[in-house]
């Protein structure tokens, strides 16, 4: 087929009707959350339970919800995983890969604040759209790290948390690669629920501009390719052990997936 007549073609398949529809839920069972977590962690239940409280507090206190939404961004359930992850591990640094406005990073940082801890955060995009966190609260870099994930943020950083909320395959892929070659750096990824994955995914794996709601994410797909599953939708994804790793995917919202090297479980 002409080039040109593929492309529109590819257009043409991204933005028709199709059946995939997505309905992203309001509601998160916290009670199956807070056991999750400590599944995941290895971390007592209680523990999991007050920072729970002390949370509602932080989300209440700042308005969280109010400023920043639930719904199309990191929520307060997926944030607390997060902020359960810093309060176990106190990581000397934290990654944000897809800074957009920066609501996420809002969210870590009062964390940080609420738990006392020195925790660093860089945060990485490709343009500056931020507005909920100052330069002097959080570093904001202006690069596109998918052919240098490893070299920029792997080694360059003294190991800790990578919080991964974009949707690019290519930067999916060489992030998880990455990060499971190692074992001391935990990722957690947003958007890796099945209600975003679309299994029949027309767009162009090289075209990441139309990637969105509608057409589906590319994280399951590539949760399943590295962790050697066929089908994205396989409920086995949810909760999947290697040697060396875990893998849990939260129901909350959107799929918070955590990816953590098992000799660090337990902390």
């Amino acid at each position: 087929m002409h080039p040109v007549r593929l492309r529109l073609l590819q257009l043409w398949n991204t933005f028709k009707p199709q059946s995939y529809r997505p309905v992203i839920p309001i509601d998160v069972n916290h009670e199956a959350l807070l056991h999750d977590i400590a599944d995941a962690t290895g971390c007592p239940l209680q523990r999991i339970r007050d920072l729970w409280g002390a949370y509602q507090n932080l989300v209440e206190s700042r308005d969280h919800i109010e400023m920043l939404g639930q719904i199309g961004t990191t929520s307060s359930e997926e944030a607390f995983v997060l902020h359960c992850l810093l309060d176990i591990f106190e990581p000397p640094n934290l990654v944000e890969i897809g800074a957009y406005h920066g609501g996420s990073t809002r969210r870590i940082l009062d964390s940080i604040e609420q738990l006392q801890l020195k925790t660093r955060v860089t945060t990485y995009d490709i343009v500056d759209i931020v507005r909920y966190f100052r330069p002097d609260e959080a570093e904001l870099r202006l690069q596109d790290v998918t052919e240098s994930v490893e070299r920029d943020i792997l080694v360059c950083f003294e190991p800790g948390i990578i919080y991964l909320d974009a949707h690019p395959w290519q930067l999916l892929r060489n992030v998880l690669r990455g990060v499971l070659k190692r074992d001391d750096w935990i990722l957690a990824i947003h958007d890796c629920s099945p209600i975003l994955c679309n299994p029949k995914m027309t767009i162009p794996k090289d075209e990441p501009r139309l990637i969105s709601m509608r057409t589906g994410h590319w994280e399951r797909h590539v949760l399943a390719e590295a962790f050697g599953l066929q089908d994205p939708l396989d409920a086995r994804l949810d909760k999947l052990e290697t040697d060396n790793h875990i893998l849990r995917i939260f129901a909350t919202q959107h799929g918070l997936a955590l990816i953590m090297p098992k000799a660090l479980a337990g902390g």
